[in-house]
């Protein structure tokens, strides 16, 4: 599923020691949320909950993860912004966590603003943790607490330092190994000639080859670290994602994505499951003016005598890919694609790579 806020359900047999051991083991952001609302339901009467992170300079979250507890209604509705608490997190820079009731004390029009956002009937409180890094606020975790059950006693506020430190211990290690990833996938697609590109399931950029940069100039923020796609580019490609993320990988879409207006022509080139919920894909911009004036591969005899998957791992070997360069760019073994090359050295008669490497290129 694509867009901004995604929903999470609840495990109702976890207990707060395998939910603290997951908070403590977790490597991505949704193994981090389904441990923390496993823990949270543990120790508060809790309504519903949300992550809000990615946040601006001014308060505003950029993307959001929920959850609604049993008790709320259908019609409840998540709170997916900060305008309630951004006047009071001004004041109290590098605060931890404090509640409606301290905003409102000092804030007469807390109340009125929170009505205007019309949020979820069944919680006349809320408990935010706050997560900074630097002197920016990084995160927030909202808390709604049931109605008529607001009271934050000393068994509650233990226990609130406590995931407080474990959260922040988590964040910072998902961003560490979010850097981490980013890093590795930055240094592959250096190496790459080819306009590829990585996003997230959001959109979100993750990293970009150099020509893929010529491209998407005029899409990039000063930073280069941020795609702003027009939002006619972005509605297409979101639904041609939407497609790739409802079927498995041997039904990935081939027919590639067409888009006039920006002049491109994307390809999905491979699907990365990189944070064990969703994916993130790789994919490849080729300018519709090199696409029509492109001149039509001739079939070769030579190239007939492979499947069509021999066909595609002697393409990647002709690109120069090793053998678990190509084993990760089609997700699978490298058993299995060592035994296909194999396979294409004794349909082709040849000896070695090199040999394969100099027959394709003289008869591709």
């Amino acid at each position: 599923m694509l867009g901004r806020e995604h929903d999470i359900a609840v495990n109702p047999d976890a207990c707060p020691v395998q939910a603290k051991r997951g908070l403590l083991q977790a490597l991505d952001l949704h193994s981090l949320w389904r441990a923390c609302v496993d823990l949270i339901n543990q120790h508060l009467p809790c309504h519903s909950c949300t992550l809000m992170y990615d946040i601006n300079g001014t308060y505003q979250p950029q993307r959001s993860l929920h959850f609604l507890g049993a008790s709320a209604p259908g019609s409840a509705r998540p709170l997916r912004s900060l305008e309630v608490a951004a006047p009071y997190l001004q004041r109290n820079p590098r605060i931890d966590w404090y509640t409606l009731s301290q905003i409102a004390s000092t804030d007469a029009q807390a109340r009125l603003r929170l009505r205007a956002q019309n949020p979820a009937p069944g919680w006349n409180e809320f408990i935010h943790m706050a997560f900074w890094r630097g002197e920016g606020l990084d995160a927030v975790l909202s808390i709604r607490m049931q109605a008529g059950q607001e009271q934050i006693t000393d068994a509650h506020q233990q226990f609130l330092g406590e995931l407080h430190q474990l959260m922040s211990a988590g964040l910072q290690r998902v961003r560490s190994m979010r850097h981490e990833r980013r890093s590795i996938y930055q240094a592959l697609l250096d190496r790459q000639s080819q306009a590829d590109i990585i996003l997230d399931h959001e959109l979100h950029l993750i990293s970009l080859s150099p020509a893929a940069q010529l491209l998407c100039a005029g899409w990039l923020d000063e930073a280069g670290k941020r795609l702003r796609f027009p939002d006619s580019v972005a509605s297409a490609l979101r639904g041609w994602l939407r497609q790739a993320s409802q079927v498995g990988d041997a039904e990935l879409p081939r027919e590639a994505l067409d888009l006039p207006a920006a002049q491109l022509r994307i390809s999905l080139q491979s699907r990365l499951q990189a944070d064990g919920l969703y994916p993130m894909y790789l994919l490849r911009l080729t300018p519709l003016q090199a696409v029509a004036t492109a001149t039509p591969v001739v079939t070769r005899p030579m190239w007939s005598r492979l499947s069509p998957t021999e066909t595609r791992v002697a393409e990647l070997v002709l690109d120069g890919m090793r053998n678990d360069e190509i084993a990760n760019h089609l997700r699978r073994s490298r058993k299995t694609i060592e035994s296909q090359i194999s396979a294409i050295y004794r349909k082709l008669d040849v000896g070695h790579r090199a040999q394969l490497v100099r027959l394709l290129s003289v008869t591709g």
